[in-house]
């Protein structure tokens, strides 16, 4: 499977006369649409082309206007600038507008082909005004929302049109397509809802869907949140894996591709569908208007000591906030104490249903586990150096004659005794048992057997720990620099295992030993620290949660 810059990369060449336009191009220019391109449009020309953005890439002045930082998102959009297929592009009406009171965070740019028209709608940014907007559509239409359709409606004339957005954007993209003038819609050829909340029952009838249903397709990830508040009802929903973790799968850049369409899962992971049920519970659970109050006397909790971006709140300002919180009115206090606490605390969650596998990966992941096997594996290494390479041979030889004896047995009972074709399995029985014997006796024999298995194995743990496990899947920058260390000792010693001489095998595997120890009591530390940080905030949340009820009970 390939990221979107393998797939700009492949496809870049071709232009949509030869390669038409398909979902993973409109993930492209969506993501185009989160970046500042005023410095682009300040000479006021009707258009520009994708391209005209790679001076300010060079320049090192491209502002990505996003939550939760890159995530990949900046070698995209330099690929894509850089491409034939993208960069060729003639972009229009770029439009941006961020005002604190009343909130509102609302942008969107127009990309022209010979072949279509694009209309892109930028999600939220880190701005508060545009996360408070983004709360109030659980109890009232925005004016970002009034906007994308009076945008849409200027821009929608002849031609072939899409329409599409990410998060907040695809929303807004939603409420615009529902919203079209009917000549208007017969011009739209499709709609993309890219992880997107949709309509808030109370506000806006969810079966306005139904309209737009047989031209629209709606990506979320396979761990998804964002895209299941007031779930869009449409038929062609599609998952789709991704490189990250958790709510990270949200960013459109981890988004993975296969054979130039987007690579699918049958289902969501069963923890986001646990968490959307305590959602959809807690939201359902607060009538209108006390939303309306909560989310006021939130952001006005978030905003009072002059911030204005969600970039700004280290933990002291978060601090703050958490105090500021229990001085609000009672229905913000009952609302709070409503949500439950496992969407506070992340660890108290579990996934359902768990299978055997999901069950195991789980509990290997675990840096305790990890820690603690790492180091009784060192200590065993230790302790058996001297004879480590002769044991594991002789382990593995007594293994394969008992699994072939045990076969033998078998197959005898099923034949009542009879030993029709069995000559073959016999012949094999005696050539394990021949080789055990003889290396029994030739002790460089075994070293080169067990140096040999010791190698593979340290060369495919190096595999596991970068490829599978370290840096494609970690979202800690710690534990992915751990990773990558942890991968590089074992390709060291893996290729090591290969070549030494048995003089200094003990002292090379001693070497060993201790680095697997070391690796094991750092993952250790780092876990412990790590729980010690979440007890603080845990300690924090429950003291805001209580105070709620310390001052109803006084009254």
């Amino acid at each position: 499977m390939d990221r979107l810059t393998d797939y700009i990369q492949w496809i870049g060449d071709l232009d949509f006369r030869a390669y038409p336009f398909r979902e993973a191009d409109a993930l492209i220019l969506c993501i185009i649409s989160y970046y500042d391109l005023k410095p682009v449009f300040a000479a006021e020309k009707p258009e520009y082309t994708v391209s005209d953005c790679l001076p300010m890439i060079e320049a090192g002045e491209a502002k990505l206007e996003i939550t939760g930082g890159d995530l990949g998102n900046g070698e995209i959009f330099a690929a894509a600038v850089r491409s034939r297929r993208f960069g060729s592009l003639r972009m229009s009406d770029y439009e941006e507008s961020l005002r604190s009171d009343p909130p509102l965070q609302f942008s969107a740019v127009t990309f022209h082909a010979p072949e279509f028209s694009f209309i892109a709608y930028r999600g939220t940014d880190a701005s508060i005004a545009g996360w408070r907007e983004d709360c109030m559509i659980s109890f009232t239409q925005t004016e970002a929302q009034m906007l994308s359709l009076a945008y849409a409606e200027r821009m929608i004339d002849d031609g072939v049109w899409y329409i599409g957005g990410h998060s907040k954007g695809a929303n807004q993209a939603q409420y615009a397509a529902c919203m079209l003038r009917d000549e208007q819609w017969e011009k739209v050829r499709h709609v993309y809802l890219l992880d997107g909340p949709g309509f808030c029952p109370e506000v806006l009838d969810p079966a306005l869907d139904k309209r737009i249903d047989p031209k629209t397709t709606r990506i979320i990830p396979e761990f998804d949140i964002i895209g299941m508040l007031f779930e869009p009802q449409i038929t062609d929903t599609r998952i789709v894996r991704s490189t990250q973790e958790g709510l990270l799968q949200h960013s459109l850049a981890s988004w993975m591709i296969e054979h130039g369409s987007l690579a699918l899962v049958e289902q969501n992971d069963p923890m986001s569908r646990q968490i959307n049920h305590l959602m959809n519970d807690w939201v359902e659970s607060v009538p209108q208007q006390d939303r309306a109050v909560f989310s006021n006397e939130l952001f006005d909790a978030l905003s009072a000591d002059g911030t204005e971006s969600l970039e700004q709140l280290d933990l002291d300002r978060l601090q703050s906030v958490l105090i500021r919180l229990t001085g609000v009115s009672a229905t913000t206090r009952k609302t709070f104490a409503k949500l439950p606490n496992k969407l506070l605390f992340e660890d108290t969650i579990r996934p359902l249903p768990e299978t055997k596998t999901e069950k195991l990966k789980r509990i290997f992941s675990d840096l305790r586990v990890q820690g603690i096997g790492l180091i009784l594996a060192g200590v065993i290494l230790f302790f058996l150096s001297g004879v480590l390479f002769q044991l594991t041979t002789v382990i593995i030889l007594t293994a394969l004659a008992g699994i072939q004896t045990v076969l033998l047995i078998r197959r005898l009972i099923r034949q009542h005794g009879k030993l029709d074709g069995m000559r073959g399995r016999f012949v094999l029985l005696g050539m394990i048992l021949a080789l055990a014997a003889s290396l029994y006796f030739k002790e460089h024999a075994m070293f080169l057997i067990g140096s040999v298995l010791y190698g593979i194995l340290s060369l495919a743990l190096a595999y596991f720990t970068v490829v599978k496990k370290g840096l494609k899947r970690e979202k800690k920058s710690f534990l992915r620099i751990l990773n990558f260390i942890e991968g590089a000792v074992c390709t060291l010693f893996g290729l090591g295992y290969l070549v030494i001489p048995q003089s200094i095998a003990w002292a090379f595997t001693i070497s060993f030993a201790a680095c697997g120890a070391l690796d094991g009591l750092v993952r250790l530390g780092y876990w412990t620290a790590q729980y010690l940080k979440q007890r603080r905030q845990r300690t924090i949340l429950t003291a805001v949660q209580k105070e709620p009820l310390k001052k109803e009970s006084s009254k």
